[in-house]
């Protein structure tokens, strides 16, 4: 019989993946965006060389995701509890149901900022279908990344999974 976790542990647990999870959807969406964008700007003008797709993903990287990591983390935190609540109903499935609350969640925010916002849409990527699919399918990565992590951190805290040892190479030798 397994030993239930303490409260505490398992909040750990949740709240490691969350920050995880939250920190890799962001990215992930940032990316997605910078290359929207770049697609855009090069149908009207020149094409754009590798280097500077690569200049303006580490830009944006620093100055956007931090605003997208923002809007993905209001999200999750409004569409995982209620994921939760659907897996634990279902009793299966934490992963699908971690991967669809956030990315329908996501979706939500999208439609709320785009409303919202005085410009057109806020989030450039998002003015074409495929862009909103493929930055709903950050979110969406990032629920399954969450759930994921999650599971994994509660399973190490318990003491089921041992976490991977890390060794120097030749340090034993």
């Amino acid at each position: 019989m397994s030993k239930k976790p303490s409260r505490s542990k398992r909040a750990l647990g949740y709240l490691s993946g969350f920050i995880l999870a939250v920190i890799f959807a962001g990215g992930l969406g940032s990316v997605i965006q910078t290359q929207f964008n770049l697609l855009a700007m090069s149908s009207i003008g020149p094409s754009i060389d590798f280097t500077t797709r690569l200049q303006v993903t580490g830009y944006d990287l620093v100055h956007f995701a931090p605003f997208l990591i923002g809007i993905m983390a209001v999200t999750f935190l409004f569409s995982l509890p209620v994921a939760h609540a659907f897996a634990r109903i279902q009793k299966r499935q934490f992963i699908g149901w971690c991967a669809a609350g956030t990315g329908i969640g996501f979706w939500l925010a999208l439609q709320l900022i785009d409303h919202l916002a005085p410009m057109p849409t806020l989030i450039a990527a998002t003015r074409t279908s495929a862009g909103t699919f493929f930055m709903v399918m950050s979110a969406v990565s990032g629920g399954a990344v969450y759930a994921w992590l999650s599971r994994y951190f509660r399973r190490v805290l318990r003491g089921k999974v041992q976490p991977p040892e890390t060794t120097v190479q030749g340090a034993s030798e």
